[in-house]
This record gives C-alpha cells, structure tokens and sequence, in this order.
C-alpha cells in the first residue's frame, strides 16, 4: 500500500506470507511487523463482522454528496442499519447527523465496528483526523 512512491511494479508484488520461503507468514502471523499485524487485525474484524451483517451483505446503499471531504454513505436494510464516515482530511472534522436525517432518525447509539467502542449520537460529533467510522446505529 506504500508504493505510490516507488516503481509501479512494486504494487504488485506477490503476496508474502505462508509460502516456502518467506519470512513472514501473514496465515499464522509470524515475522508480521507490529503495522502488520495491526492490519491484518484489523481486515479479519471487518470480514468477519460483514459476514453476519444482512445490510452489508443484502442492504440497499444511500450516499451523501461529501462537505469539506467528508464522504457519508449507509448500507442498511429492516433490520440493520450503516452508516460509514470517511474523514481524510489532516484535522477532524464535525459530523451533524441532522444533515442524515433520512437514515438516522430515531437511532440514539451507535457501535463503531472497527473499535468496538460506544458512540451516543447527538446532534453533532467529532470524526478525528485521517479516520473512517463503520457504525451500526442502534435505537
């Protein structure tokens, strides 16, 4: 993922990890560097979470023109709802979950799928800088 910089080949190396020969073995998680490991973490949550997730699997996608670089979107379906938040910018920015009316009325909490951490929703929220929240609202 860092070979923007470097020759267009390296993006396409292959896959280190598990196969004979390698230092590292991203099945097992050996020789991983602490980023890494992180990662891999990280993409084993979400794939598992997609994996029990009807709005994610079968839900229909509502999206939101971005303001300031903040790009909304939901996947949702009657069971479950979304709501992923895409914060690229260098600084945090203010979320006004009044502007999602259409999809967030009536919901008052939400569990940011990456972190496993409790969000109340109000009227408005910090998304911190560089930093994309997968949430699932809860009423």
């Amino acid at each position: 993922m860092k070979g923007f910089t470097n020759p267009d080949g390296w993006v396409r190396l292959d896959f280190a990890g598990g196969w004979n020969g390698d230092k590292k073995n991203a099945f097992t998680g050996a020789g991983l560097t602490a980023d890494e490991a992180s990662v891999q973490k990280l993409v084993l949550r979400l794939a598992n979470y997609r994996k029990q997730s009807s709005a994610l699997k079968t839900g229909k996608m509502m999206q939101f023109v971005p303001k300031d670089g903040v790009y909304v979107y939901f996947r949702y379906d009657d069971s479950q709802t979304i709501m992923c938040v895409m914060n690229p910018n260098e600084r945090e920015m203010e979320i006004d979950f009044s502007s999602y009316a259409e999809r967030t009325a009536g919901f008052t909490m939400a569990n940011e799928i990456t972190t496993g951490t409790q969000i109340t929703l109000g009227n408005k929220l910090k998304i911190p800088a560089m930093t994309m929240w997968v949430l699932e609202l809860k009423k």
